[in-house]
């Protein structure tokens, strides 16, 4: 198993596993901030939690979207 990791691993050159490594970090990163943003936005400007995950929600959304459009158009534009 070990040497299947190390030949994926030399397949790819080390600035694509530098991405992977700067994408992991910062989608956990974002993952993670999501709780006490909620609780600043209730406290900063006196709303309820369901204000706040409606925004948040709207985010996501906003985000899951603008990923598929950017996926969708890499693969229409034949960007490999």
């Amino acid at each position: 198993m070990l040497n299947k990791f190390k030949s994926t691993y030399n397949e790819f050159p080390p600035r694509f596993w530098i991405l992977v490594v700067a994408s992991f970090v910062d989608r956990v990163g974002g993952t993670l901030i999501f709780p006490f943003f909620a609780l600043y936005i209730t406290q900063k400007f006196n709303v309820g939690m369901t204000q706040a995950g409606v925004l948040i929600g709207i985010f996501s959304f906003s985000d899951y979207w603008a990923t598929c459009w950017v996926a969708r158009w890499l693969i229409v534009s034949g960007a490999r």
